[in-house]
Order: C-alpha cells, then structure tokens, then sequence
C-alpha cells in the first residue's frame, strides 16, 4: 500500500477537519450554550519609549500559556551569553555538464505560483524564472535546472545551503535573484547563578529559532553566489514578495523572562529584544531592535514579539527594516499597500486557579507596506478565530475576515461562524454572525463585494454573502449539497471551482459492525471537484462535479493552494493526487471503510462551463514495476510522487524529488524526462 509522502502533517492538518479512524466527522446532536462575546474595540498602538517600560510590560503581561521553568539569579557579570550564528557563503555544486554564463535573452512564457493577491507573490518550494530555469527545494540543497528548450534540459548547479542547522521553507525568483527563507536553531547559554542578584530572570534552555533570509545571484545559472544573509529572532510565519522588495515576518519570544521588582533593573538589550544579524562580503554585523521600534497595545496577552522585516533585492546594500509589535502573530494576509496579522486570543485565565472564560478573539494588527518601508497603522478585534489566509482580504478601504466561534469549555462542541467588515482604521463597520450554527468554516474566497463561505457537519453549505454595503453583509442565497471544499479557486467572474471531499450520510440506530450513530454522521469519501455558477447570487448552483478514488484519496491542495496549477487561457488545471481505491467497491452500510492506494500522479483537467470537468491527462512518475524500498534507503516509492506541476512555454512540466517529465500541452505526450542528482 502507498503511503502519503507527508503523513504525519496529512494526520496534524486535517486532524481538526474530518475523522481519521471509524468515527463520525461530527456529532450528530448539539446543546447550544450561552457563549460570551469579547469586548469589541478599536486597538491603537503606542510606542514604547524605554527599557524600563518594555520590562514592565512584560513582567505585567506573563504568559498564561506555557509552563516556566525555576528562577535563576544572575549579575551582569554572569549574564547569559548569547551565540549568533555562524554563517558561511555555503556550497556550490556545479554540473560537468553546465553550460556556459548566462546570455540575457527574451522572457519566456511560464507558469507561476497560484497565489492570492495578483502583485503579491508568495514563497514555494519551486519556482521558474523569465528565463526558463527552475528552481527547487530538495532538503539542504535547491536545485538548478535549466527547463527551456526542452531538448537543452540539464541540471546547471546545486546551491548547498549554508549548514545542516538551516531548513528551508520557500523561494523566491526575482531579476536574477534567488530568495531562501526558512529557520535555524541556535544555542543559548545557560545562565550562572550567583549570590549578588542584579535581576531575575526565568526561562526554558535550549536555544532559540531565527528566520533566515539567504540571497543568491543565479544570473550565471552554473555558479550562483550567494550575496546576502539575513537572521532575525523568532519562529518564520510567512513571507511576501512585491517587486524588489521582500516582506517576511517572525515570532518571538524574548529569551529571559523577567520576575520580581525591576524597577531599578538596568537591563540588556540583548535580554529583551531581537536581535538582526547580516553577513555580506564574508562579514557579519549584528545590531539589537531600538526599543522604539516597538509598539504595543494595552490589551495584548502574549509577551512576545512579532517582527515585520522588509529586504530590497534589487539594492544589496540598503539596510533591512525592521518594525515589531509586543503581542501574537500566525496569519499573513497581504495586499500591495497594507500587510495583516491575525492572532488568536484565547481567554485561558492566568493561572490554574482561574476558570477560564468561553470566548476566543482574533485580533488583526495592520501594517502600511511602501517600497520597503514597513509602518504599524493599527489593529482590530473580532470574535472568533481565522482558518487560514483566505479567510481575510482586503478591498478599497475595507479589511475582512471570516472567523468560526467554538465554546471550548464545554459539555459540546457547539460552533457557530461570522463574518466582520473592518475600516482603514481597524474599527468593525459590519458585521454577519450566527452563521450556520453547529457547523465551522472549512473554505472562503473573497472575489470584489463578495464572498463566498463553506461550512460543514452533514452537508456542505456554500453561502453566497453580498458585501455590496460594508456596514450590511447580508447572505444572499445558499446552496446544499454533499461533502465540502477545502479550497475554492475563482474560475471568473461567475464561475467558483472548490476542492475537497465527497461525504456520505450515515444513520443508523442499531448497532452495525459496533458503529452506531442515532440522527446521521457525514464520513468523507474520495476527492471532489465542483463547478458553481455563481452569476446569480441568491442562487449559487452546482453545475458540475467529480470525484476522485475512494476514502483515504488525498492531494496537497486540500491544505496548500500553491499546489495548484492553472492556466486561465487554456481553461486547464492540475495537481498532484494519491489515489486510495475500495477493493469490493463502496459499501453504504460501512462508509469509513478506508481504499487501498492504488497510485500517484498529476490529474490534468480541462474545465468549462460548457462542457465542465474533461480529463485530460494523469501524469505519474511511479515506475512501471513494483519497487520495494527498505526503511531508510535513500530512495524511496514516496520519492516519485509529483508534487507540482508547471508550464514552460508549451511543454507541461511534473516535479517530484527524483526527476522531472516534460509533456507536449496538446496531447500530453512525453517529451523528456531529467533524473536529479543525488
């Protein structure tokens, strides 16, 4: 049986989602219960003006949610050191077969990554440039392939990333440069404890994460140099790129906690802010944040900080910007001139004495983003909490979010949803609530002054919401029908593709193979693919649908929409499916009977509202054969799996970890095929 590549994640991100052993999605029956709104207002930052303050507010504003470790007293003398990273140039591996420098030629026709926002590209783990040359993530190492023509397909360099310590999330390709960002851990010094107390401080040991930004020249595609580094403290969150100019934004938390009356406390910057560190020419500089570039709001609860930095690709030498904020940060919505975070706010009390209150926030902070420059303007606060980046968007001078609501301390797990209009001050204009009671959020496309909402428990709901008046969102129809989307992609201007799962209801009150569910349980089937003709809003209808394999059928698009390939021209779409098929068929009396997996491949579509879903293609790159693969050899039937799909010029091109196949867009034939070095 096929495994899924990434299992373990599969299991972590859908865990909240849809049932992984034979239980209901969803209880069939739900007791509503009183849930307490939080206070909404407008948040206004205000700087901080010294250290005194900054360690004030931290002591005042402790974590209630992670356990600390005993106190440590130490002097200045004794005061914890702190090791920066040593950060080398890395290694280049060059083909024997690279071809010569690079010769500037005309931009070539290509793909791009699927992203949100038109202007505002996202990182991937491949990326093509304007010249025809494909980069890709693969471990410590990005590769360089040279993709057009196709009868010159070579493999030019590996970029051998600057240590094993460092792990790459994405790329970015710009004018010849090369962006790698990801995360590395450094150590940090255990404090010396000593009978002369200066102040205390209380922490875990350890060490501490950092986001890197690492920059490389590829203009001589056989010999990229790497010609900038950038660390900055914290845990990555996200990234954006908008022309030259690279937004990237980090979590925190400083690396002592402080206790105690620190009122007349000389403190360390070091202690107590985010440290940037860049190495250029062989030479790396380090410099501590200036306390006044933080901002705080009255209210936060984290004391940690979220730092927004901006890098100009186009001028290695203009220092990096960096802006932060004390409080919480995990979701990046960005628009061409303003950046959103979102951070949930969960009400736990501060301390096991307290009995927690019923109610979840989000808050939104708002940052202006000009050509690098990076300015905090303000912040909101909503009910509930944000799926994911979708869940937000911007429109003129209004933000929006759609947020699920979940008493969490409670016999139940009663949900109910919202939708809020914010305005460019971060103050809620709008508002939708009670939406789809019992249900949660699984999928939402913003599209102009609409939006469009799936929620779930035994049937999947597309609600059609008219934003056509800020101040009255108002749900102007809905359709009905089985499973759900996990992402919904807008075809134009009144057509909506969603991907998700099929679903079955199941109801049964006697007892059948001990599975017994008095009132109706929804069990997700295979991978489903659906038309809306959204033309008419008070009537959304599904024009068309498909459905892929059986239970356990799976495609990384149903968590990461960067693993779609579209093309709007030639109404042709793609991704990667892992197709898990029911030896004796589907059984309606036991729906959470899981497939066996059959195979993996690209599944090409043509779609229109003529004709809808016409399959074109199924793209795999499994040997014909069956392969046994020992635990822990260094190839492995995983290793064939296609996890993206790109277009260069007229020739389709399938990825996966081990070689890249190369297909005529006409009929699909193969046209070459490039086996990656070790």
């Amino acid at each position: 049986m096929l495994n899924h590549r990434n299992k373990g994640l599969l299991l972590l991100a859908s865990s909240l989602l849809f049932t992984v052993t034979a239980q209901p999605i969803f209880a069939a029956t739900v007791t509503t219960i009183p849930v307490i709104k939080p206070v909404v207002t407008k948040l206004k930052p205000q700087k901080i003006t010294s250290r005194l303050t900054l360690t004030n507010l931290l002591m005042k504003h402790k974590t209630n949610r992670f356990y600390r470790y005993p106190i440590y007293m130490v002097n200045d003398a004794g005061s914890p050191t702190v090791a920066m990273p040593t950060v080398d140039a890395g290694k280049v591996n060059s083909s024997a077969t690279a071809t010569a420098p690079s010769v500037t030629t005309s931009p070539v026709s290509h793909s791009d990554t699927n992203i949100q926002v038109a202007g505002v590209d996202e990182s991937d783990i491949v990326k093509v440039g304007d010249d025809g040359y494909i980069y890709q993530i693969h471990g410590g190492v990005i590769r360089v392939v040279k993709g057009s023509p196709v009868v010159e397909l070579v493999q030019t360099a590996d970029i051998v990333l600057p240590d094993t310590n460092f792990t790459p999330s994405g790329i970015y390709i710009q004018e010849g440069k090369l962006v790698v960002i990801g995360s590395s851990w450094q150590t940090l010094a255990q404090p010396v404890s000593t009978t002369k107390m200066a102040y205390d401080y209380c922490c875990w040991w350890g060490g501490y994460s950092q986001t890197r930004a690492l920059v490389y020249d590829v203009s001589d595609h056989a010999n990229p140099k790497q010609i900038r580094d950038v660390a900055i403290d914290g845990d990555y969150l996200d990234s954006r790129r908008i022309g030259d100019d690279l937004y990237f934004v980090t979590r925190t938390y400083p690396r002592y906690y402080m206790y105690g009356d620190m009122s007349s406390t000389t403190i360390k910057a070091t202690d107590m802010l985010p440290s940037i560190a860049e190495t250029k020419a062989g030479k790396t500089t380090t410099r501590i944040m200036n306390v006044t570039d933080v901002s705080y709001f009255p209210d936060f609860v984290e004391p940690d900080y979220v730092v927004v930095a901006s890098l100009n690709l186009a001028q290695p030498d203009k220092a990096v910007v960096t802006k932060a904020y004390l409080g919480s940060g995990e979701l990046v919505y960005a628009s061409i001139q303003n950046l959103y975070l979102s951070a949930a706010k969960y009400n736990f009390g501060g301390s096991s004495d307290v009995v927690p209150q019923n109610n979840v926030s989000t808050q939104i902070y708002k940052f202006g983003i000009d050509k690098g420059a990076v300015t905090f303007s303000a912040a909101g606060e909503v009910e509930g909490t944000a799926l994911n980046q979708f869940s937000m968007d911007e429109n003129g001078d209004y933000f929006r979010i759609a947020t699920t609501t979940q008493s969490w301390y409670s016999d139940t797990s009663e949900t109910h949803n919202s939708l809020f209009v914010l305005n460019k001050d971060m103050a809620t204009v709008g508002r939708l609530e009670n939406l789809a009671k019992g249900e949660q959020i699984y999928s939402t496309r913003f599209m102009g002054d609409r939006c469009f909402i799936v929620t779930f428990k035994l049937t999947d709901p597309l609600f059609a919401i008219d934003l056509s008046k800020p101040e009255n969102p108002v749900v102007a129809g809905e359709l009905k029908i089985p499973g759900y989307s996990n992402y919904l992609h807008p075809y134009d201007e009144n057509h909506l593709i969603g991907f998700g799962k099929d679903a079955v209801i199941f109801d049964s009150t006697q007892p059948n193979s001990d599975q017994s569910w008095a009132g109706g349980s929804a069990f997700y089937e295979g991978l489903k693919m659906a038309l809306f003709d959204i033309s008419d809003m008070a009537n959304p209808k599904e024009m068309y649908s498909v459905t892929i394999g059986d239970r356990g059928t799976s495609s990384p698009l149903l968590y990461d929409s960067k693993a779609l390939y579209w093309d709007a021209e030639k109404h042709l779409f793609g991704f990667p499916v892992e197709v898990y098929q029911l030896p004796k068929g589907f059984d309606p009396a036991q729906p959470w009977n899981y497939g066996v997996g059959k195979s993996q491949g690209a599944y090409i579509y043509e779609v229109t509202p003529e004709n809808g879903f016409v399959q074109k293609a199924i793209l795999s790159q499994l040997p014909a054969t069956n392969v046994t693969v020992e635990y822990g050899s260094s190839t492995s039937y995983q290793d064939y799996f296609v996890d993206r799909i790109l277009r260069i010029d007229s020739s389709l091109y399938t990825l996966s970890n081990n070689q890249l196949n190369v297909y005529d867009l006409e009929n699909f034939n193969n046209q070459g095929k490039l086996a990656f070095k070790p």
